[in-house]
């Protein structure tokens, strides 16, 4: 409640949280922006204003609730739950509760990244993933696996405003990931490659997430790719990636288009 789509930030460039500096991507300013053209526009400075203005408790607790730092317990072997440091830790920093609230800091799985999105489509409703659809004993009996809600991280209404904030991104930045006639919700991700004592400066993690139709969503995909050549950005390499896989869903899950 204390963030709506139109809430309106000064982005100078720079902001400072625990005495580390932070900037955008870009290494400029964008002047009066809303969190819809934070989220568009991937701003660093943007995000970093929303979870400071959140405090670290409830910025935390939110991290918390969508998954991350936990397994999701999928029926699969050697799961890990991530890295998530939180207050109290000995390895958390103040600056964290900056850099954290884009992702620097925080390693997931991709298991769990499209677990939380997943959430944002089902209105708001965390599920348990799981991969068997069957179990057959030895004797005949079937067990089938059945869809549940593990808990609601945020309300339904809070689900929609993000969803067209995320058709918004899709709209706006993320054109590469669009298939025409279709709304569909994503955002774009590039994270600097992880290695000992901080990140490589010449090799990144570009992604794209999304989910189709945003209205009445059936499908979710997850796009990562390590090390690109061709562009260190989610939204020129992973985006166009995940279009052409939405254009093949589409057609055999025989959804027609909204437009």
């Amino acid at each position: 409640g204390l963030i709506r789509p139109d809430t309106q930030f000064y982005d100078s460039g720079v902001i400072e949280v625990g005495g580390r500096t932070i900037m955008n991507w870009d290494k400029r300013g964008h002047g009066l922006v809303t969190m819809t053209d934070v989220l568009a526009m991937s701003l660093n400075v943007g995000s970093a204003y929303v979870s400071t203005h959140l405090g670290a408790e409830r910025f935390y607790n939110y991290l918390q609730r969508f998954g991350f730092g936990r397994p999701t317990g999928v029926d699969l072997d050697g799961e890990v739950g991530g890295t998530v440091r939180k207050p109290g830790d000995p390895d958390w920093h103040e600056s964290d509760l900056g850099t954290n609230s884009f992702g620097q800091g925080v390693a997931v799985t991709p298991l769990q990244m499209v677990t939380a999105v997943a959430a944002v489509a089902n209105g708001g409703a965390l599920m348990q993933p799981y991969v068997v659809a069957q179990r057959v004993s030895g004797d005949g009996e079937v067990i089938t696996a059945q869809p549940a809600v593990v808990r609601r991280p945020i309300s339904a209404e809070t689900a929609r405003t993000l969803t067209e904030m995320l058709v918004e991104v899709v709209e706006r930045q993320a054109t590469r990931a669009a298939v025409p006639g279709y709304r569909i919700a994503g955002k774009t991700g590039t994270a600097q490659t992880p290695i000992p004592g901080g990140y490589d400066p010449n090799s990144t993690i570009a992604s794209f997430v999304g989910y189709a139709p945003a209205d009445d969503p059936l499908f979710i995909v997850l796009v990562k790719i390590d090390k690109p050549r061709l562009s260190p950005w989610g939204s020129e390499v992973a985006a166009p990636v995940f279009r052409r896989i939405a254009e093949q869903l589409f057609v055999l899950m025989g959804i027609p288009p909204q437009e």
